[in-house]
């Protein structure tokens, strides 16, 4: 299993002040200060603040001199761990699964979400409108086939699901609906796929965060927080798969 440090490990400057920003963490940014921040996001300090004050409480009684801090109580979960949480609470939880299937699930999830949330008129539009594929892709072959020219979200997403690129356009579509639908400015560009169109193709910026999000019930705010989170980790990681892999296409 993969600890938060690790995952983060090569990211740049600009990628973890991304993060930091979705999942709404002040201070310093660095690989080990966002771990320490999804450790509270995914554990109650305030539980684990009154475990502590108990076990400190007992032990002075017994008058043990050991006291104990919140932090020594909870360990940060693994990526792996959230994943897994992130999956159940969106209900796209498969026991058997590989973390890449994982990935594919969870950024799937947050996209249906996001339709159910929609009117009509409005979810038809991301079936139905024509996004250029080469700017989102480039010259990018999929199993030996090369896309080209307009093609909408959908089939874009299902073309390419068949190759390793699927996890990529998926991750950064519910990235492009998490950020945009709440009106989220990441401070440094990140939007290469698809979610580079989804401002065009659901509207204005800010709009569904009166629906879908608003009554996004399937989570608690801090699940909230830790998904944008995940999308993005996967979305990052995704990229740098999908660009060592054209290199290597090219080679």
């Amino acid at each position: 299993m993969t600890g938060i440090v690790g995952t983060l490990a090569d990211w740049r400057e600009d990628d973890l002040k991304n993060l930091a920003t979705l999942l709404e963490l002040k201070g310093p940014v660095n690989a080990e200060s966002i771990a320490y921040g999804l450790k509270w996001l995914f554990h109650s300090k305030v539980g684990a603040e009154t475990e502590a004050a108990k076990k400190n409480v007992w032990a002075k009684l017994q008058k043990d001199s050991t006291r104990v801090t919140a932090d020594s109580l909870r360990e940060t979960p693994r990526f792996e761990e959230l994943l897994d949480g992130a999956c159940q609470h969106l209900k796209a939880f498969e026991k058997d699964a590989s973390t890449a299937e994982k990935e594919v699930f969870l950024s799937q999830a947050v996209i249906v979400e996001a339709l159910q949330g929609m009117k009509p008129r409005e979810r038809a539009k991301f079936f139905e409108t024509l996004v250029d594929v080469d700017i989102i892709v480039g010259d990018v072959k999929l199993k030996g086939q090369s896309f080209s020219g307009p093609m909408t979200s959908a089939a874009m997403i299902g073309a390419a699901q068949a190759s390793g690129f699927g996890v990529y356009l998926a991750s950064t579509t519910a990235l492009g609906f998490l950020t945009h639908a709440v009106g989220v400015t990441l401070p440094f560009a990140f939007y290469t796929g698809l979610s580079s169109s989804i401002a065009f193709v659901i509207g204005p910026a800010g709009w569904l965060s009166l629906a879908a999000w608003g009554s996004w019930k399937l989570m608690q705010p801090e699940w909230k927080k830790i998904v944008k989170g995940l999308v993005y980790i996967i979305a990052r990681n995704s990229r740098g798969e999908t660009l060592c892999s054209q290199s290597a296409s090219r080679l």
